[in-house]
C-alpha cells in the first residue's frame, strides 16, 4: 500500500508545469569534524552525514543501529528540514570501508539528489586495491527518501610484484599489474518523470599493456620495452544515459552496463 501511494504521489508531482524546472548540479566544500560531515551551497541547503542518535526522527531511522548514520539535508527557514536517510544498508562487512558524502547536489523543482559514498580497501602482498561507489538518494516532497542508483565512481589496484631477479626480468622491470577506473556524473536534460537525466562516462586503464587480474602475468611470454605502456580498456570506457523508471523509483540505463569488476572489485 505505501509503494502505491508513494508511486501515485511521484506521478502527480511529477505531472505538475509548475515543477519542471531545469535540473541543476552544484558542488558542495566538505567540511569534517567530531563524527559530522556537511557540506553547504551558501547558506540556501546543506548535506549532512551524522550519527543515526543525533536528532533522527523520522520513521526512516527509528530503527538505526547504535552507531549507524544518517544522510539529511538542512536548508533555510523557507525550506527548513528534509527528512533523513539511512545509510546502515550502504554499509560494508570490510573493516577498512569508508563513508563520505558526495561533493555535489542535484536540484531540480521542489526535488533533490544527494549521495553518499562508500569506499573499500583490500590488501595483496605486494599491492593493494580500492573502490568507490557513489549511491544517489532522491529527496521528493511528501516521501522518504529513497536510493535510486549506485554506480562506480573510482577505482584503482596495484597486483603482483617482483619476487626474484628472474621476475624482474621477464617483466623488464614493470613490476606491477596496474589498474585505474574512473568516472564522472553530468546532467543531460529531464526525463518524462521530471527526474534529470543522468550522463555517465567511464575510462578504465591498464598496465603494462593490457594486463587481467583473472590472468597470471608471470605465466605469459616475456615483456618488451615496447610493452610498457598504460592502454585504454575499450569494454569499460563506455558511456550510458540513466532515466529514471516509475515503475522501479530506481534509474535504468539506456542499455545494460558491461561487466567491469576487473577493475571496481578490490
Amino acid at each position: 500500500m505505501f509503494r502505491l501511494i508513494s508511486l501515485i504521489m511521484l506521478m502527480l508531482w511529477s505531472a505538475s508545469p509548475a515543477l519542471a524546472t531545469l535540473p541543476r548540479m552544484n558542488s558542495l566544500v566538505i567540511k569534517s569534524e567530531a563524527g559530522l560531515t556537511r557540506a553547504c551551497i551558501r547558506n540556501e541547503l546543506c548535506a549532512e552525514i551524522v550519527p543515526a542518535q543525533a536528532g533522527c526522527e523520522s520513521e526512516v531511522c527509528a530503527s538505526g543501529e547504535a552507531g549507524g548514520k544518517v544522510l539529511s539535508l538542512t536548508g533555510t527557514q523557507r525550506n527548513p528540514v528534509y527528512s533523513s536517510y539511512r545509510l546502515a544498508e550502504l554499509a560494508s562487512p570490510n573493516e577498512d570501508a569508508s563513508l563520505q558524502l558526495w561533493p555535489k547536489l542535484i536540484r531540480f523543482g521542489d526535488g533533490i539528489l544527494a549521495g553518499a559514498e562508500t569506499k573499500l580497501h583490500n590488501m595483496y602482498s605486494g599491492g593493494g586495491a580500492s573502490s568507490t561507489t557513489l549511491h544517489l538518494i532522491a529527496f521528493l516532497p511528501g516521501q522518504a527518501p529513497f536510493r535510486v542508483l549506485s554506480i562506480p565512481q573510482h577505482a584503482s589496484a596495484l597486483i603482483r610484484a617482483c619476487f626474484s631477479e628472474q621476475n624482474m626480468k621477464q617483466r623488464a622491470g614493470a613490476c606491477h599489474d596496474e589498474y585505474h577506473f574512473d568516472a564522472s556524473l553530468i546532467l543531460a536534460g529531464t526525463s518524462a518523470a521530471k527526474m534529470p537525466v543522468l550522463r555517465y562516462r567511464s575510462k578504465a586503464t591498464t598496465f603494462p599493456g593490457p594486463v587481467s587480474r583473472y590472468k597470471d602475468s608471470l605465466a605469459g611470454r616475456a615483456l618488451r620495452k615496447r610493452d610498457i605502456i598504460t592502454v585504454t580498456d575499450p569494454q569499460c570506457s563506455y558511456q550510458r544515459l540513466y532515466r529514471f523508471d516509475l515503475a522501479t523509483r530506481t534509474y535504468v540505463a539506456n542499455k545494460p552496463e558491461p561487466d567491469c569488476s576487473n577493475y571496481t572489485m578490490p
